[in-house]
């Protein structure tokens, strides 16, 4: 592909694109339609309309080329886009109204998604839900953007070519995005680091507690609330008292779910109560692509500062010969009193979850051996015998991740960061677990006896021997 050649056969005045942006009606259609030939397409469709399109007034394409390559063209009304580079400073990945097109056409089977307004140009890469390019002017897109886009370079696979945003990259995104925040907290009222993370964490779990639906009594009431808070956000300039409706939806969360970090706080509340602090937090928060969510992503986030902390991040949980004989030896009669301790300072981050799962496989396999020496149900023909043969289960047997939290999973931290981003990785891992178990949950088991405060020793770089993951 020549990229030379590409940007050469496209030549739009300035005037042109003026003339398109401005553009309406059947006249906008006539602009749409030579700006297509002019990018190479001749095959090109208007999707079906939606309630979604006809509100916002935008007008959707599918573009087939030659081969079969398909790309859809969403063009927008002027003045609704915002700069893409202003998305990009704030360390965000969309604007609203390409979060939301982007929400209605990715379920239709694509992989890209172009949206321009003649003015402002975005592309997003729908199965990474990220803006891989954009172009701010006419100018820079004809340049940067336009050798991608013709229908003989899609053809040929331009496309796939495009460098995607690697997790790293993302993860630097996301710090960048927490760091600001809690810059924000403390600039507005007298906040520590601490407390204002714990804002920043109630989001990041949000995201996985709708997304993997694993509360059976209030979690379509409490998504709508946080979902209209967010409209309100976005459409109302001044929303008065939304910060109090933010705390209050915090508050029943924590007595409907029983998720440490929606623990009431008063300094918490205090920061929240700012009407211009929470509708700003709560128009960002949809913008950030879900990826960034991942706990991978979310990990690699906390990459940064002390050098021992940076191992930790990358750590690769090292095999234990002791920790596996000690979970091999379990029997029906020791297992409730079994535990497993990890050392955030000496095995890292990734320990949590590897040891974590370890404890629950090792319950598993348990009361499966124990499942097979018991008679069958069916053979049993009196409610006395039924009795005892349900007393004899141990109690790990009958709420397994509860009893890892509640007695078998110890975590040993040295300060409030490691606390922090243990606490919200195995947070986030729980939710992943319940939701793969398929059983609802009334509440979350509590993680009060998991985390140990441990002397801090004085820090060795010869102890810090792991493997790194890069």
């Amino acid at each position: 592909m020549s990229v030379s050649y590409n940007r050469a056969a496209l030549q739009i005045s300035e005037a042109w694109w003026k003339w398109a942006q401005a553009s309406q009606g059947i006249e906008r259609y006539r602009y749409i339609e030579e700006f297509f030939h002019r990018l190479g397409w001749k095959s090109f469709i208007p999707l079906p309309e939606t309630e979604v399109t006809k509100s916002t007034g935008v007008l959707p394409f599918l573009l087939t080329s030659e081969h079969g390559k398909e790309i859809c063209f969403v063009i927008v009304p002027e003045h609704l886009f915002t700069l893409p580079s202003s998305i990009k400073n704030n360390h965000l990945d969309f604007c609203p109204l390409s979060r939301l097109l982007f929400e209605e056409l990715s379920d239709k089977n694509l992989h890209y998604v172009f949206m321009t307004d003649f003015s402002k140009f975005h592309l997003y890469s729908i199965p990474n839900q990220t803006l891989i390019m954009w172009a701010d002017y006419p100018a820079q897109f004809q340049m940067e953007m336009a050798p991608f886009i013709l229908e003989p370079c899609v053809d040929k696979g331009a496309l796939d070519e495009i460098p995607h945003i690697p997790k790293s990259s993302m993860a630097r995104e996301l710090r960048d995005w927490n760091i600001s925040w809690i810059k924000k907290f403390q600039q507005v009222a007298d906040i520590t680091e601490e407390k204002a993370n714990i804002i920043i964490d109630r989001f990041f779990i949000l995201h996985h507690v709708f997304s993997h639906r694993i509360f059976w009594k209030t979690h379509e009431f409490l998504e709508e609330r946080l979902l209209d808070l967010i409209d309100m956000a976005i459409t109302q300039q001044e929303p008065a008292g939304i910060g109090e409706n933010l705390i209050a939806l915090f508050h029943d969360m924590w007595f409907d779910w029983r998720i440490g970090c929606f623990q009431i706080d008063t300094e918490i509340d205090r920061v929240l109560s700012q009407d211009e602090i929470s509708a700003e937090l709560l128009y960002e928060y949809p913008l950030l692509s879900p990826t960034k969510f991942d706990i991978a992503v979310l990990l690699e986030s906390f990459n940064y500062g002390d050098s021992l902390e940076r191992m930790r991040v990358r750590m690769i949980p090292e095999p234990n010969p002791n920790r596996e004989a000690y979970l091999h030896k379990q029997t029906k009669d020791t297992i409730d009193q079994a535990q497993i301790e990890v050392d955030i300072s000496e095995e890292g981050y990734r320990a949590i979850l590897f040891w974590f799962d370890r404890l629950i496989k090792c319950y598993e396999m348990l009361e499966e051996i124990e499942k097979e020496k018991l008679p069958p149900s069916e053979d049993i023909d009196d409610l006395w015998t039924w009795g005892q043969r349900n007393n004899n289960i141990p109690m790990t047997f009958r709420n397994k991740i509860q009893q890892a939290c509640m007695h078998g999973f110890r975590i040993y931290y040295q300060n409030a960061r490691q606390l922090r981003i243990a606490r919200l990785l195995l947070t986030i891992h729980l939710i992943q677990l319940y939701s793969e178990s398929k059983h609802p949950l009334e509440k979350f088991p509590s993680m009060e006896y998991v985390f140990v405060k441990k002397p801090e020793p004085i820090p060795s770089e010869r102890s810090m021997t792991r493997k790194i993951s890069f």
